[in-house]
């Protein structure tokens, strides 16, 4: 497990905001995703087996219902173990659509908050604003991409 907001930081710090933040965004999405492809290809019942046993397991259930809601929130939280739940929605009857619709926009988030945040920390201590707008633009997000996801749902249903 590596720090991801250290990388973030460091990344804006060194590359500047926006490069920073692009290079941040799309090393964490491939990341996320190619661990999905990996234990998809591999089959994770023993994977499965000890997520059963933990603490997790009712994060386990939830994706396998297909809640994509519960992945997007996951995800936009810097602090949530990123490889355990891309791992679980790998275990899932998840298809890669569903996954990369739920992932993009929240990796959006998360990495575009901890970019913010790594630009000048002390600022959300001072102007409180800024912590409700992140808070109002992950429920933004958060529709918008549930919007796209229902669309593709009733795409298939039709197709």
């Amino acid at each position: 497990m590596l720090p991801l907001v250290g990388f973030v930081i460091i990344n804006v710090a060194v590359f500047g905001f926006f490069m920073g933040y692009l290079y941040s965004w799309i090393g964490n999405c491939l990341g996320s995703f190619l661990l999905f492809m990996l234990i998809r290809k591999i089959g994770g019942k023993k994977i499965e087996n000890k997520i059963e046993k933990s603490k997790y397991k009712g994060t386990l259930e939830k994706i396998r219902k297909k809640n994509l809601t519960v992945l997007f929130f996951l995800y936009c939280f810097p602090f949530t173990p990123s490889f355990l739940i891309s791992g679980t929605a790998a275990l899932t009857s998840m298809n890669t659509q569903q996954f990369i619709l739920a992932l993009l926009p929240s990796k959006f988030v998360m990495i575009l908050s901890l970019a913010f945040i790594g630009q000048n920390v002390s600022s959300y201590f001072e102007n409180p604003a800024k912590s409700l707008f992140f808070i109002v633009f992950i429920l933004v997000v958060n529709f918008i991409s549930k919007y796209f996801i229902n669309k593709y749902e009733e795409y298939h249903r039709k197709v």
